[in-house]
């Protein structure tokens, strides 16, 4: 209040107050301001009553206190003022103001006042006649405020003087006497009670009597207070105060030197309110400093004189180099630095005497300086003394740093003394600060446990470091140190605002501010001596520093900036570490995100706003009095000004208030992130700079507070940093590394967005809605944003979201320098989005906000100049911390960078189709962490899940398996999907990648336990088992894991008897469904599968425990062959019957006699072709299944045995070999082969009988009939044993002459297959001799065999050769020893019987020899058959090579270039067959391969032009080399031998230009060089030396070759000719080389087109040199002069662009090779040649108008010192380039110089004449 209320109800005289002068004017009445000193609102305004006010003491204030300057007493005018605005007009009175005005009636109830009675003076004598109406209108009334006007017009306090008439209360009559002022103005001592306590009986204080201002000595008043009698309870709680005790008090209280020394530590026993609490601080430090300034004067002079005691313990000298320095002792000066801050924090140091100041800063100046001085280190090799030095060295420091404080505290209170300040003082305070920093306390926060770097797994032992144990031992003395140092700095910080710095000190300030924010700090508490989060109080006030010092120097901005972005490469990378900054509602963050983040608020807030501590007070003009002092005056001036410019301005000024503020912003945030992103992309995460990891840790922290209300400007950060991420990915020219880095944090800071909406919707729901309006409103906001009608005018309403953030934040308190900078910007942020200003888009749509109020627009003026004016003006309810919260995330998601999502997920979505792989799979694994945060992305973008379907099938495996990651997180995050995807993954285990197959196998597997499909389960489980044959023993491993887990494990334990016995069986029927519908598939499928169980039963961990289910499985599957309905009503029993069929091969010992029994009807019948597939499978089990079995009854082995001689006539020729073996087993059982015996000598005497018949004069029915007798006895001779039977068969046979039985089998069969009889005789027969010979190898060496075989490969009749091929593939793969064959060995395979493994090892057979004579004889036709174009030959073939090499019967390199060419075959069962066989061979004889690769080639080469019809080095596409296998078996061997095969490999290259020949349609070396070099250019390097070697031995020879050609060219072709040099030019340069025409006749066109040929083939050598030299970025390795073995040892890494580099030379190879065969055709390509020679690509020389960073790179070419070294052909597209001089003569003697003019053509070639007008 401005006004004294003035009660109208009473009149005359008693309303008066005597005059303050003799003079006969009426006493006027004193103003609030002049009435606040004597009231209980001494100086604390209270306008709520729920404020207490402190009681009064009865004791007199030593002093009047002076309100002039008090802060708190210019917040009241400021608050008074801004009421009396409100207060102006009635009709539009804030509800603030009308809030006060009932909070004032509250406090002005009489019920609740003391009760004051003021008892008039007796008048002059001069004025005792005048009359009382005169006398009041001598007095002036006070001009009243509105608002005080409105509290004296709405209150009615009554009050009246005491006359002498009237009777006065008892107490005054007492205190007549004694209670006036003096003439001195100190009133009298009284004996008043004092409480002991804060509270009084009443609650209300007495004021104290103080002199009026403006009022005569002879003017008195006597005040007395009324109160109730105290009860003697209440009386005890009170002291008496003698009366020297408060006349004590009412002493001067400036300092003096004579003042006793037991006033030095006074202190008051009672509370007391704040301007005693100021007096008080005066008076003891005017006490302390009268201490320490008497020690100083009585201090003796002289070096040995005596110091007393009492001195000493005040103050000590020390050394320096300017003689002795008296200093402060150390508790002294504790004493004196809080003395004085209680001083400053109170505004009293004025009330100081400055002499006094500027002697003890002189004091407090040598401690300072004397820090700078000490070593501070903690040494190594400390003994006890030394500790005990450096700890008083440490003491001393602290002391010094205690000083610092002191001064900082009296230059910045008084910045206004002139005798104060003294750039000595601080720069002796900074560089103390400094010297502590560098000398101690970072040092010992650096310093770790141990000097060795943390190995991971290793057992931490003691520390070890002494430095570290020396700091640990003393850490007390430390922390006070750094605590000390820490409220230096923060003192620091209040001296930056409150006094003007030059740069020098300013730059001081951010250096040792800087260092200790980047200072690294221990993870762990046990490795810091001072401890992490101790030291990071120190590092805030650091920041707290800088952030001061950027907010109130503009000019240091920029500067602060620099120093911090350019210290970040000493922030820890470990999030662990960098995260230190803890924040109340979020997770921790760095120190430094916070920091920049706050320096942009900053910028965005006003520059008068972002500096205050409190808001300046703002006085109204007609609320002066004129007794204000100057300095009153000038900030009045001030005020009044700037209170008229604000009412000129208007609300369309917002814009032009607001846009420098976001534009400060939007600058300091796009600087800090550019510099973070360059940075990054300098980097890797790998390497050894953090800038990339940093980028993530900044990334990451931004997010984390993007949904706090404090800290509104990492939306903006943000913002800028996607903007620049766009840019990056969708940049033509962006390198794959800002791609891929680009697309990381792009999917990071999608995946913020996702979390900042899921916790506004789950924020919205938890919000408690009947709490208030506001908590309903900003809940709808969420429904709106989430639904998309979010409208402009909800968002910045001035009820809106911003309101409630910005109200929250000032409810938690502006005092805070970041709450305050939050505000700012929000505040900024609201007014930019309501003027119609553009934020950075992000391509966002963002339309023009809707025009609102002028009031708002004004209002949002109003808060920007000045953030308290909102509370200030306008009344609101104060937000709870969940709606604040809530409403701060309503303003995020609004913003342009949550709108951008879906810009952003366009782009992830688009980069997975980019050409680049890394760039693919990039986006692949960015889309999946959007994905996993928000699922529901595949049902509203559907194009999203076919883009990675198209990934899937990608040319790069990369991208591939990236793909499949992806598809799998998404079957994760939606089921549903695993029926749409399945079968793409299943097309995924046939990939090239072995690592996209491991990937979908593990992820079928998933697919298969998580969904009950049988014909899903069925379909993966083929394809899983599948990989059982594959090439790579890891897959293998894996695949037979994976259907153990899947179909084995889960049933383990599992009986089919017993009280689970039912769901056992159902369990097991559910599986046994699966395993019918997987044998289905196909017979290789069953054939898999047979291999797996085998595996199972025999090397699993647990072989009887399968073997339990195999047996359970084949209980099920025997009851379903007799009702299916156990398994599945829609089987058939021919399928039941396979999948038996795959367990009797497998594990046959499971099966039980009475399930074979079962089997009998299904051999009786053969009526139909589904017969003959249940009578298979029948015979099948029986075959391997009954040899177990010794309790089969024999009534129903001598029926099977006479249902299976019965079908033998019917049965084709492939049933055969199941049903003879059967019988077999059978005859075995039943102990008598009489009946065989005889069918087989009926099949001999029949086919004998025939033995002279023409057979192709025969009908078909007798060719067949032979056939099959012939089929017959091959079998039962191949099966059976008829030696014991020889007798039998000789009486039988008489005609015959034998002497063993298979002998006469091949007797008898032998004439069948010479050529004169037909095919179809001359088949089986071979057949059948071949099958007899498998039991009998001996045979193989009879003479008419021989030659029979001999016959059938010399004819190439097909048919024959493959019947041959088949039996030489049973009988080599009989005697082979392999290590998988662990098995029974199969009935009559002609294994001896009787040997077991062991001896058929180490015992020689018929077979060995046998084995290795075929081999050697007919080796050459098996290979020739193995690489023609037959697929069943060249299969069959190929296994039989394969056998004949691991039974090592022929040396490896007969067999080895075959090999290498069946690797190139498109079928890949013979591809993986010889691959294996190459690689293991390769291991065992590497020396002998090495030898024959050359040959290997050439022969590769001519099957693929032979057989396979294309001359081509690559396959697929993308591109991939033919012979890769070939490269990925040499890349298992020793370097040493790749690098020979590439030096052979490019020597074969090399031709002699005069013996060319190129009459082929196709010249052979020409194709030969494309299919090497282009195999060459696809090869899977794994080693940079492997390249250089390759890339110099292409250039070995093109320097000879390349340059002959040209030459040859030149002289033959283009008919070039040098003449004499001309003389030298003006300018002194060499005369022009001309060319001039030949009368010669052109060649002849086979020499043209030998030329072109050879033209054709060094282009091809180049431009794969070229090619490869690019593709594996080897550009950097060729300039070095000698590559270090650590570089060449590297894996080279492909470039960015290999894909469209790949397309580019494919695309340079078909133009070379497209030459067609006329003469214009082949000079042009000589002409080209020649050109390509002579032209060096490198140097692109650029036209005027052409940028020369656009400037593309082009194939070099070798200089002609060099033997004129070949240049490749110029790139497509491409410009021409510079001519190259040449320099000297290689092989060929340099041409002559003549003078020509013009240009020559040749064909359809020109050539240019270079600047000089030479040729090269």
């Amino acid at each position: 209040m401005n006004g004294q209320p003035h009660p109208s109800h009473v009149a005359g005289p008693s309303n008066g107050i005597p005059a303050s002068s003799s003079s006969g004017r009426g006493i006027r009445v004193p103003t609030v301001h002049e009435a606040l000193p004597y009231t209980p609102f001494t100086s604390i305004i209270h306008f709520s009553p729920a404020e207490s006010i402190p009681p009064p003491l009865a004791i007199p204030t030593p002093s009047p206190s002076y309100f002039g300057d008090n802060p708190e007493v210019i917040k009241a005018k400021e608050t008074l003022a801004q009421l009396s605005a409100g207060a102006s007009n009635a009709q539009e009175a804030s509800e603030r103001c009308q809030r006060t005005l009932r909070d004032v009636q509250k406090l002005l109830d009489p019920q609740h006042l003391t009760q004051f009675a003021f008892k008039r003076n007796v008048r002059p004598a001069h004025s005792q006649g005048q009359p009382p109406r005169q006398q009041q209108s001598n007095a002036r009334p006070p001009q009243l405020s509105s608002f005080a006007r409105m509290v004296l017009e709405t209150n009615q306090v009554s009050y009246r003087y005491l006359t002498p008439e009237s009777p006065e209360p008892q107490a005054s009559s007492e205190a007549d006497d004694r209670i006036h002022i003096n003439g001195n103005g100190v009133p009298p001592t009284l004996n008043l009670p004092t409480p002991q306590s804060r509270g009084s009986s009443n609650g209300h204080a007495a004021p104290y009597i103080e002199q009026l201002p403006n009022g005569s000595q002879g003017s008195r008043l006597q005040a007395v207070v009324v109160r109730d009698l105290l009860t003697p309870a209440q009386r005890a709680e009170y002291q008496v105060i003698e009366e020297s005790d408060t006349m004590s008090g009412a002493r001067d209280a400036t300092p003096s030197r004579a003042r006793d020394n037991a006033f030095i530590n006074a202190h008051r026993s009672v509370s007391v309110d704040q301007k005693q609490k100021g007096d008080l601080a005066v008076q003891n430090l005017h006490n302390l400093l009268s201490a320490i300034l008497d020690a100083e004067d009585q201090m003796p002079t002289g070096a040995s004189d005596p110091v007393p005691a009492q001195i000493t313990a005040v103050i000590t000298t020390r050394e320096t180099d300017d003689g002795l320095k008296i200093v402060l002792q150390h508790q002294t000066q504790r004493q004196l630095e809080a003395s004085v801050q209680k001083v400053t924090s109170n505004a009293r140091l004025d009330d100081i005497d400055v002499e006094s100041l500027m002697r003890v800063q002189k004091l407090c100046e040598s401690a300072v300086s004397e820090v700078e001085t000490l070593s501070l280190q903690v040494g190594e090799e400390w003994s006890e003394q030394d500790v005990e030095e450096w700890l008083q060295r440490v003491t001393l420091a602290e002391r010094g740093i205690t000083a610092a404080r002191t001064l900082m505290r009296i230059m910045g209170a008084g910045a206004h003394v002139k005798e104060l300040q003294s750039e000595d003082f601080l720069r002796a305070v900074l560089a103390a600060i400094r010297a502590v920093l560098e000398g101690c306390i970072v040092p010992v926060v650096e310093d770790r446990p141990s000097k060795h770097e943390k190995i991971r797994g290793v057992k931490e032992e003691a520390p070890s470091n002494p430095t570290f144990v020396t700091a640990s031992m003393h850490q007390a003395h430390l922390k006070t140190l750094m605590h000390a140092t820490t409220k230096t700095l923060r003192t620091l910080g209040d001296f930056l605002l409150s006094t003007e710095l030059d740069e020098s000190s300013l730059s001081g300030v951010e250096s040792f501010c800087t260092l200790l924010i980047f200072t690294e700090n221990a993870s762990m508490d046990r490795d810091s001596v001072l401890g992490v989060q101790d030291f990071e109080l120190t590092r805030r006030c650091a920041m707290d520093v800088l952030a001061k010092d950027f907010a109130k120097y503009t000019e240091q901005r920029q500067t602060i900036l620099d120093s911090l972005l350019m210290s970040l490469d000493k922030l820890p990378a470990a999030k662990q570490s960098a995260r230190q900054y803890k924040l109340p509602d979020s997770k921790p963050i760095q120190l430094v995100s916070a920091l920049l983040m706050r320096l942009v608020q900053t910028s965005a807030t006003h520059a008068g706003e972002a500096t205050k501590g409190k808001t300046k007070a703002v006085e109204d003009d007609e609320d002066a009095d004129g007794e204000e002092d100057s300095d009153d005056e000038d900030d009045e001036t001030v005020i009044k000004v700037a209170s008229k410019k604000k009412s000129h301005d208007r609300p369309g000024d917002l814009l032009a208030v607001v846009k420098p503020l976001h534009d400060a912003a939007q600058h300091n945030a796009s600087y800090i992130v550019k510099i973070l992103l360059q940075r990054a992309l300098s980097s890797s995460k790998s390497s050894d700079e953090p800038y990339r990891k940093l980028l993530d840790i900044f990334t990451e922290d931004f997010l984390n507070v993007l949904s706090s209300s404090d800290w509104p400007c990492a939306e903006m950060m943000l913002r800028s940093l996607v903007s620049n991420l766009i840019s990056m990915v969708e940049g033509p020219k962006s390198t794959s590394p800002a791609r891929t880095l680009g697309l990381e944090l792009l999917g990071t800071i999608a995946t913020g967005i996702l979390d900042l909406q899921r916790n506004a919707v789950n924020a919205a729901r938890s919000l408690n809605l009947d709490e208030s309006e506001n908590a309903k409103h900003i809940a709808g906001l969420v429904e709106q944003l989430d639904s998309g009608d979010l409208e402009a005018s909800s968002l910045v309403a001035f009820d809106g979201p911003y309101r409630s953030v910005v109200e929250y934040l000032q409810a938690r308190g502006l005092d805070d320098a970041q709450l305050r900078s939050a505000t700012g910007y929000h505040v900024m942020q609201w007014a930019f989005l309501l003027s119609g200003g553009r934020e950075g888009s992000i391509d966002s749509d963002t339309g023009g906000t809707p025009k609102l109020s002028k009031d708002l627009q004004s209002s949002l003026r109003n808060m920007i100049l000045n953030l308290h004016w909102l509370e200030d003006n306008h009344d609101y309810p104060t937000p709870s911390t969940s709606q604040g919260r809530l409403a701060a995330m309503v303003i995020t998601l609004s913003s342009t960078l949550c709108k951008a999502f879906n810009r952003i997920l366009s782009v992830l979505i688009m980069s997975m189709t980019h050409e680049q792989p890394k760039v693919k799979s990039r986006a692949l694994k960015s889309v999946l962490t959007v994905l996993e945060k928000d699922p529901t992305i595949l049902d509203r973008h559907e194009y999203v899940l076919q883009t990675i379907y198209r990934c899937a099938n990608d040319a790069s495996p990369l991208v591939r398996d990236s793909a499949l990651m992806l598809i799998a997180d998404c079957v994760k995050l939606q089921p549903e999907l695993d029926m749409k995807v399945y079968g793409r993954v299943i097309d995924r285990t046939r990939d090239s990648s072995s690592g996209v197959r491991r990937r979908a196998m593990k992820f079928l597997k998933d697919l298969y336990l998580g969904k009950q499909t049988a014909k899903m389960r069925s379909a993966i489980a083929d394809a899983i088992i599948a990989r059982t044959n594959d090439t790579e023993e890891p897959i293998i491993d894996l695949a037979r894991q994976i259907m153990e887990e899947i179909w084995f494990l889960p049933l383990l334990g599992c009986k089919l008897d017993g009280d689970e016995a039912v769901s056992a069986r159902l369990r097991y029927a559910a599986q046994a469904l699966l395993m019918i519908r997987t044998v289905e598939v196909s017979e290789a499928t069953a054939s898999v599968l047979e291999s797996l169980i085998k595996q199972l039963i025999t090397k699993s961990k647990t072989p009887s425990a399968h073997l339990a289910v195999c047996k359970n499985f084949v209980r099920v599957l025997s009851d379903g062959m007799i009702d299916m309905s156990e398994i599945d009503g829609s089987l058939t029993q021919s399928s039941i019957l396979c999948c038996l069929a795959v367990f009797a091969r497998a594990c046959p010992i499971v099966f039980t006699a009475a399930q074979l029994e079962r089997l009998g009807p299904y051999t009786q019948d053969l009526a139909k072709q589904d017969d003959l597939d249940v009578y298979r499978s029948a015979i099948i089990i029986l075959r391997y299944a009954m040899p177990h079995q010794s309790d089969l009854k024999p009534q129903f082995l001598k029926q099977l045995q006479t249902a299976l001689m019965t079908s033998i006539p019917k049965l084709p020729k492939s049933e055969l070999h199941v049903v003879v073996p059967c019988l077999w087993t059978i005859d075995n059982k039943l102990g008598s082969r009489d009946r065989m015996v005889t069918f087989v000598i009926s099949a001999v005497r029949n086919i004998h009988a025939m033995r002279e018949t023409d057979f192709a004069q025969q009908p078909q029915a007798t060719t067949t009939k032979v056939s099959r007798l012939m089929l017959i006895v091959g079998h039962f001779g191949k099966v059976y044993d008829f030696e014991a039977n020889l007798a039998k068969f000789k009486e039988s046979l008489p005609s015959l002459d034998f002497s063993s039985v298979a002998a006469m089998f091949v007797d008898v069969l032998c004439p069948l297959t010479k050529p004169k009889q037909p095919v179809d005789v001359r088949q089986p027969a071979i057949e059948a001799v071949a099958m007899i010979c498998q039991t009998s190898p001996k045979l193989l060496l009879r003479q008419d065999v021989v030659q029979a075989f001999e016959i059938v490969f010399g004819e190439h009749n097909a048919l024959l050769e493959e019947a041959l091929l088949v039996g030489l593939e049973g009988f080599f793969s009989a005697g082979e020893v392999n290590e998988k064959s662990d098995d029974v060995p199969e009935l009559g395979s002609g294994i001896a019987s009787g040997h077991e493994r062991l001896g058929k090892t180490y015992v020689a057979t018929d077979q060995d020899g046998a084995s290795t004579s075929i081999a050697r004889r007919f080796l050459p036709q098996i290979l020739r058959l193995a690489l023609s174009a037959e697929a069943e030959l060249s299969l069959v073939a190929s296994k039989i090579i394969i056998s004949v090499n691991r039974q090592g019967l022929v040396h490896p390199k007969e067999s080895g270039p075959a090999l290498v060419a069946l690797e190139t075959c498109p079928n890949v069962a013979i591809a993986d067959m010889a691959f294996t066989e190459h690689k293991a061979q390769h291991t065992k004889h590497e020396s002998y391969f090495d030898k024959e690769y050359m040959r290997a080639v050439q022969q590769a080469f001519e099957y693929q032009r032979d057989v396979i019809g294309s001359m081509v080095g690559f396959i697929g596409q993308p591109p991939a080399a033919k012979m890769h296998l070939t490269w990925d078996v040499l890349k298992s061997g020793k370097a040493q031998v790749r690098k020979k095969f590439l030096t052979n490999l490019a020597g074969k290259l090399d031709f002699d230009a005069a013996t060319l020949d190129p009459t082929h349609l196709a010249p052979t070396h020409l194709s030969f060089v494309r299919f090497c070099v282009e195999n060459l250019a696809f090869f899977d390097y794994d080693r940079v030396e492997e390249i250089l070697h390759l890339l110099e031995a292409m250039n070995k020879i093109f320097s000879v070759t390349g340059v002959a050609v040209a030459q040859l060219i030149d002289s033959e072709v283009l008919q070039l000719r040098v003449g004499p040099a001309d003389s030298a030019t003006a300018d002194g340069d060499l005369a022009e080389a001309s060319e001039v025409e030949s009368t010669a006749a052109l060649p002849d066109p086979a020499r043209l087109l030998q030329l072109a040929v050879a033209a054709q083939t060094c282009s091809l050598i180049w431009t794969t040199r070229n090619f490869i030299r690019d593709l594996w970025n080897m550009k950097k390795h060729l300039n070095k002069p000698k590559s270090s073995a650590k570089e060449s040892n590297k894996t080279p890494s492909r470039t960015s662009n290999a894909a469209s580099l790949g397309e580019h030379y494919l695309k340079r190879i078909a133009d070379i090779m497209a030459a067609d065969a006329t003469p214009d055709s082949q000079r042009a390509v000589c002409a080209s040649f020649a050109e390509l020679i002579s032209t060096d690509n490198e140097v692109k020389v650029a036209s005027e108008d052409e940028d020369n960073g656009d400037l593309e790179v082009g194939d070099d070419t070798p200089s002609e010192s060099a033997s004129r070294k070949s240049p490749s052909l110029p790139p497509s597209g491409g410009g021409r380039g510079r001519k190259r001089k040449s320099a000297g003569a290689g092989s060929t003697p340099r041409k002559k110089k003549r003078a020509s003019s013009g240009r020559r053509k040749s064909g359809s070639a020109q050539l240019d004449e270079d600047e000089d007008g030479g040729w090269a």
